[in-house]
């Protein structure tokens, strides 16, 4: 699968979605684009150490995927409003976010820095509705919840090894695959408040709760030849894949048409 392909037809399909309805209906229609970010937020080996410590190389040793914490991205919104007063709004759009974990492993004599990363593409749609309005600051709440079609990218594994042999330092690169890639299908429930900066120029910011691996996930462990977990970076003495949790930040510039 080329995620890099999934992107750019996704962004099209937003763009086309948008440039199709503005002309074949009366309704009014916006489009966004800017920061979006993502963070796992439940207890998955996604979330733990490549290794179980900073100092222990056992290779039989489950390995995590290193992603504590917000993993950057970008965003590309698409909306239609369905009635006159912006009541309620159908969007289409899709999420790029760029997985990047990292740990050391040292001792007396060598040390290895492990990275692990991959690339998400979520596409979704969904149904918003504008439960709220506050005229004086010409700003809007709104409440939503999407279908969510993931693209998850081959993993990439980048390990440089720095070993003192006979008091001469060794220094070693290597880049390896070791998750092929996947699709899954997730859901989400989304807040949000856009305000007008300067019309038809507004401000676009929301929080997203959900679930990434919905449907489609992988249950066989790994010795009955599963993929194991979705982010995880080795598919080594893993159960069946688990349900990841995550939460969603988008900060955007919105424009009215």
């Amino acid at each position: 699968m080329n995620i890099k392909r999934i992107t750019q037809v996704s962004a099209i399909v937003v763009v086309l979605f948008c440039s199709t309805t503005l002309l074949t209906s009366q309704v009014r229609f916006r489009i966004a684009g800017g920061l979006s970010t993502d963070w796992i937020t439940n207890d998955n080996p996604a979330v733990y150490p490549l290794t179980g410590s900073n100092s222990d190389t056992t290779s039989t040793r489950p390995f995590g995927g290193a992603y504590d914490g917000s993993q950057p991205g970008w965003g590309l919104r698409g909306y239609v409003d369905l009635d006159k007063q912006k009541t309620f709004r159908i969007p289409v759009g899709v999420d790029v976010f760029y997985y990047n974990g990292a740990q050391s492993i040292a001792g007396s004599n060598y040390q290895f820095l492990v990275e692990h990363k991959n690339t998400l593409v979520s596409t979704f749609t969904c149904f918003e509705w504008s439960f709220v309005e506050f005229p004086l600051a010409f700003a809007r709440a709104y409440v939503g919840g999407e279908a969510r079609v993931l693209f998850v990218n081959a993993n990439t594994i980048n390990t440089q090894a720095t070993n003192i042999i006979n008091g001469e330092v060794i220094t070693s690169n290597t880049t390896v695959s070791n998750k092929a890639s996947a699709i899954r299908v997730g859901a989400m429930a989304r807040l949000g408040i856009e305000g007008e900066i300067y019309y038809p120029v507004f401000l676009n910011t929301s929080v997203g709760y959900g679930v990434m691996n919905l449907f489609g996930r992988d249950t066989r462990t790994s010795a009955q030849g599963g993929r194991g977990e979705l982010l995880t970076a080795r598919s080594l003495n893993e159960a069946g894949e688990g349900v990841l949790t995550h939460l969603n930040f988008s900060f955007m510039i919105q424009i009215r048409i």
